[in-house]
């Protein structure tokens, strides 16, 4: 199809022609780089000069930037810096608003003072900044926007032109991280020789320095007009084949170059191949476009042409002399960067030409490349090979298939039609398939093949536009389809009623599957909303009733099959073999309906329940605190079978009672507490049998052991109940308990009288060595020991204090026997001071 003309505004186009003919005029040999510089503002760009000093690159830059004027103010919008080692971001992107910083805390820059605020930048001696300075420069110019904690600031910039006095090698000898980034974010890179290539040109420049004839640059050129042009750019059409052609020169290009890498060691491509460049190419080709039908073509069509591929040297290459120039400079260089700098270029562009000539040999075979490519005659076979033969794995993968190659879809529309056939080929073998309804053959139903088979032909249908007009009819179909399905997934589950021989671990899969298999027919009915959403509520409402019926059964039969389990293995054993295949059954369930979710516990809690009254009422103890730790490996247990202890704990409660009164009535036998003997009292007889068969007998801490167990109980007690264990079970520990302090402090008493009766009186001493003959005998009766550093007394008086605290008789009990308590250590305090006193005296 033949587009017709469409000239660009005329006073915009003439405008913008002087402008740059008189730029070239004045700075000679310099028509890359306005070519350049051209398409960048065309394009919204950016550029980057470098050369070195003397060779009017910052001249170029202000000449052109900063005569394009606002016509409102009839002033450039431009941003202008020289960057130095101490240039840092605030001079760039604008200075930082103090007034929010001291009134909020947060740090926001005024932008409208940067390079944001204008329309065009000019930044000069661009590397000569610090790296990280010019990373952010690069980011903002890319981005056109400055992002600072939760703020975004959007920006006018449009096109920026970079210079520096360093050539390209310098650079990668410093940071070759960085040269790739500006590769990557740059559209345009422009390298200026020193020397001029044609003598006439510095014949002419010495000429006009020598009768002092300055540039003479009166054109005009608006930001307005340039709009007007930026315009027409966006306006440009790129036929599918030279996007094609844009792929294939960018990886032609791309390669060629690499292999002049292993050539030249020091070589590094100008230009970074990345996805960013490739869209930047596209946008070059149409600034090119545009700019054609400024200076050579004005009544072209803006559509661009295999002829305008030639103008992407310009933004694949570093732009420099033409090849004829850059074989004059080469000649007189004799600066090595310089040389180094010509060769880059005439590499480049012998590498252009080379790639584009073989892009535009191959552009005619495109058509049929593409063709063999898409392999449309064999989609079309195995759709015929569906009709035959259904399958629903097969259909979906030529479903994936023929929409990957569909959408976006091929290039040239020939090859489109052939797929479009085998498209909707495929949807009718569907349809087909669809209308003898979900079971067929040895299927028992419709599983997840079908209907993954039926989303994927869904998904065909919505995104190839020439299909969507059958998308209602399909989302008919499969709304049948599924309503039969739905049901029959219902019946299927139904069924394991009368299946006795399937096992647990068996259900656990067939859940899966139906979850599965439900989960799919839910994103099956999210596609068919889209579709034709008429039909999705009579489908939603069978859908959760296919469900209530499948966990109903699955849940019945779970339970059925779980019972015939039990009795024939250890009960610990038991329960953690069950309680994996009832985690995966729950897990299961619970995918169909969130309400599943305590099936395992209900289930397994009889052999919860089993395991804990086995352990409970058979495991040995000697004290209170060993069947705590028994009960605590018990919950433990439990929970690591993901099993509630709360409530089998508390069916137990009743063997908990029963071993602890048992253990109760048995240490509450009367211990006996003979006196000690004279010389047991001073000799440490007396000590000895007092830590001997003598503690061991007197188990006490036993009723502070069964608070703590109560306590350690309290989370599987009744909410009503102030405390687990009975008061009987209490009461009957701490009368065993005060029986035992009772007998200590019978003993201690006894032991105490004896040993002051025959110790003499501290005061009768009247020498050093009589008191420490005293001294030597009571620390030898070791009751010191006892009493001092071992706190035998401080001890049962703790104890003490645990059985005051029960009201009535027992705690009244309690206080009496901690009077004699406090007897026994107000004698021993007394007859030791008195000791000590004397003893220092003498």
């Amino acid at each position: 199809m033949i587009h017709p003309p469409t000239p660009v505004h005329p006073q915009a186009a003439q405008a913008f022609r002087h402008f740059f003919q008189e730029l070239r005029e004045a700075y000679l040999e310099r028509e890359t780089l306005f070519t350049q510089i051209e398409l960048a503002l065309l394009c919204r760009e950016h550029v980057l000069v470098v050369g070195p000093p003397g060779t009017a690159k910052s001249a170029i830059a202000s000449a052109v930037l900063g005569r394009i004027l606002d016509e409102k103010t009839g002033q450039p919008s431009l941003f202008a810096k020289q960057i130095a080692e101490s240039t840092v971001q605030t001079d760039l992107i604008g200075p930082v608003d103090f007034k929010v910083l001291t009134e909020t805390g947060r740090t926001e820059f005024i932008t409208e003072d940067g390079m944001l605020g204008a329309t065009h930048a000019f930044l000069d001696e661009v590397f000569d900044g610090r790296d990280m300075l010019l990373r952010s420069i690069l980011n903002v110019l890319h981005e056109r926007e400055l992002k600072h904690g939760r703020r975004v600031t959007s920006g006018r910039i449009e096109c920026a032109i970079m210079t520096s006095n360093r050539y390209l090698s310098e650079v990668l000898a410093r940071s070759p991280e960085l040269l790739l980034a500006f590769a990557d974010r740059l559209s345009f890179i422009s390298f200026v020789p020193k020397s001029f290539a044609r003598r006439p040109s510095r014949a002419a420049m010495l000429h006009r320095f020598a009768h002092g004839i300055r540039p003479d640059l009166r054109a005009s050129l608006t930001l307005q007009q340039l709009d007007v042009l930026q315009a027409a750019v966006e306006q440009v059409t790129v036929a599918s084949h030279l996007l094609e052609a844009i792929e294939m020169l960018t990886d032609e290009l791309e390669r060629a170059l690499t292999a002049q890498v292993s050539k030249l060691p020091d070589y590094v491509p100008t230009k970074y191949f990345s996805q960013r460049s490739v869209v930047k190419a596209l946008w070059a080709l149409k600034a090119a476009v545009v700019r054609d039908q400024l200076y050579r073509r004005p009544d072209r069509p803006l559509e661009a042409t295999v002829e305008d591929l030639d103008a992407l040297r310009w933004f694949f290459l570093l732009g420099g002399p033409q090849a004829e120039e850059v074989e004059a400079l080469l000649k007189a260089a004799v600066d090595p960067r310089e040389r180094a700098q010509l060769e880059i270029v005439r590499i480049e562009q012998k590498a252009f030409d080379a790639a584009l000539t073989k892009v535009r040999a191959e552009l005619g075979t495109g058509v049929d490349r593409e063709a063999a490519s898409l392999g449309a005659p064999d989609e079309s076979k195995a759709v015929e090979a569906l009709a035959r033969n259904f399958q629903p794995g097969i259909v979906t993968t030529t479903a994936q298939r023929v929409r990957a190659k569909l959408v976006p879809g091929p290039r040239h529309p020939d090859n489109r039609v052939a797929l479009l056939g085998a498209a909707r080929g495929l949807l009718s073998v569907v349809e087909q398939r669809m209308a003898r309804g979900p079971v067929e053959g040895p299927e028992a139903r419709a599983g997840m093949a079908m209907f993954t088979a039926l989303s994927e032909t869904v998904e065909l249908c919505r995104q190839v536009p020439e299909l969507r007009q059958r998308l209602p009819a399909l989302c008919d179909s499969v709304s049948r389809f599924l309503l039969q399905a739905l049901e029959l997934m219902a019946l299927n589950a139904e069924s394991l009623a009368f299946d006795e021989s399937v096992a647990l671990e068996t259900l656990v899969s067939l859940t899966d599957n139906v979850s599965d298999e439900m989960g799919r027919v839910s994103e099956l009915l999210a596609l068919l909303a889209e579709g034709n959403s008429s039909v999705v509520a009579r489908l939603r409402a069978a859908e959760a009733e296919a469900r209530r019926r499948a966990v109903a059964a699955l849940r019945q039969r779970a339970t059925s099959a779980f019972s015939g389990t039990r009795g024939r293995r250890d009960p610990l054993d038991a329960l953690s073999a069950d309680s994996r295949r009832l985690s995966q059954l729950e897990q299961a369930l619970s995918k169909l309906d969130a309400a599943q979710h305590g099936l395992k516990q209900e289930l397994l809690q009889p052999l919860g329940s089993a395991y804990a009254r086995d352990v409970l009422s058979t495991t040995p103890f000697e004290r209170i605190d060993q069947f705590s730790r028994t009960v605590q490996t018990v919950a433990e247990n439990l929970r690591r079978e993901g099993l509630a202890p709360e409530p089998v704990l508390a069916e137990c409660k009743e063997i908990i009672e029963t071993r602890l009164r048992e253990y109760a009535r048995g240490i509450g036998r009367e211990v006996a507490s003979p006196p000690p003997a004279p010389h047991a009292a001073v000799s440490g007889e007396a000590y000895n049998f007092y830590r001997g068969d003598f503690s061991t007998q007197l188990r006490d801490g036993e009723l502070a052991a069964l608070l703590g167990l109560d306590g350690q109980l309290a989370f599987a007690q009744h909410s009503s109940a102030a405390s687990f264990l009975s008061h009987e079970i209490r009461d009957a520990v701490a009368r065993v308990e005060l029986a035992f302090v009772q007998t200590r402090l019978k003993y201690l008493r006894s032991w105490l009288t004896q040993l002051l009766t025959d110790l003499p009186a501290p005061r009768s001493a009247q020498r050093r060595n009589q008191a420490d003959q005293i001294f030597d005998r009571l620390v030898k009766s070791r009751f010191p020991l006892l009493a001092l550093k071992e706190g035998e007394l401080v001890r049962i008086k703790g104890v003490l204090g645990v059985l005051i605290a029960i009201p009535g008789e027992l705690g009244e009990s309690a206080r009496k026997l901690e009077n004699v308590l406090r007897g026994i250590d107000d004698d021993f305090t007394r007859f030791s001071k008195e000791l000590l006193e004397q003893r220092a005296s003498l």
